[in-house]
């Protein structure tokens, strides 16, 4: 028999603001080329958050948002592959929505996080990781493996900026958990099931969400860039990036685990109701 879960405290961290193109929001299967070299509009600007997760046995940052440092010249590539940056995504990080700052404003400092977990390896999610040092920062091992690609920055991955970290990849073997069964896997952070890494694949080849069970209160999925919008998850929409045969199954999954866990709240990084939700869960 399953120990009953602690009480987890989550604070969703504010680390920036970001705005994209409609597409990389609500797709429509049209290509993303195409839509990255016609698209003359933007996004509303859209929160870039991290989630602070203090469990009894050790403090876990989940993504670590947008490094300050992104706003310099000469931060992204030049050529091809820099324009599409620039071109998909702009960014916005005031001095107050930086990671130390937000994690100052929540109590806590980059010394006491235990453990850090990225969702993916795009600089608004893993662009702080240089900051942790020997901390151990946890990523699927599909994801590990684009560093090493020959050309990470071709699956967005910006080697130069998220590449020095203590990373310690993961699998996902098959789990007991009646709960979790729609996932292939799991990687149970602690060894109690309140902490649960799940492959949600798509945005990236590797990208993973954490579900959080606890006492007292609501479980979390936290997605990162599974969608940007739980209602769109619940349709079934997927953004233009990435592989969308994986991330509608992703998604269907997520689904799945909505109707087994009632209540389950589901938190993306670029939500802006995010901190609102988390607040009544």
């Amino acid at each position: 028999m399953r120990m009953p879960f602690p009480e987890i405290d989550v604070v969703a961290l504010d680390c920036g603001r970001v705005r994209v193109r409609p597409k990389n929001i609500r797709g429509t299967g049209t290509p993303m080329l195409w839509w990255t070299l016609t698209a003359r509009t933007w996004s509303p600007w859209l929160p870039v958050h991290a989630f602070l997760v203090s469990h009894p046995r050790g403090t876990l940052l989940f993504d670590t948002g947008q490094s300050p440092a992104s706003l310099a010249p000469g931060y992204y590539p030049r050529g091809l592959v820099g324009w599409v940056f620039r071109r998909q995504a702009e960014f916005r990080v005031e001095v107050e929505h930086g990671l130390t700052a937000q994690l100052a404003a929540a109590g806590s400092s980059i010394a006491e996080v235990d453990l850090v977990a990225v969702s993916h390896l795009h600089q608004d999610h893993a662009g702080n990781v240089a900051l942790f040092g020997e901390t151990p920062v946890l990523l699927s091992r599909a994801e590990h493996s684009l560093l090493s690609e020959k050309d990470p920055s071709l699956h967005g991955v910006l080697v130069d900026h998220v590449g020095a970290a203590n990373y310690r990849p993961v699998d996902f073997p098959p789990s007991a958990d009646s709960e979790i069964a729609m996932f292939e896997g799991a990687h149970d952070v602690f060894g109690d099931g309140a902490l649960v890494l799940v492959p949600t694949p798509g945005h990236t080849s590797g990208s993973m969400s954490l579900l959080v069970r606890r006492a007292g209160a609501a479980p979390l999925l936290l997605v990162g860039d599974l969608t940007y919008d739980p209602a769109l998850l619940e349709d079934g929409i997927v953004p233009d990036v990435g592989d969308r045969r994986a991330q509608r199954e992703a998604s269907r999954r997520v689904r799945e685990l909505i109707e087994t866990l009632p209540g389950l709240v589901v938190l993306a990084a670029h939500d802006p109701e995010a901190e609102t939700r988390l607040a009544s869960a």
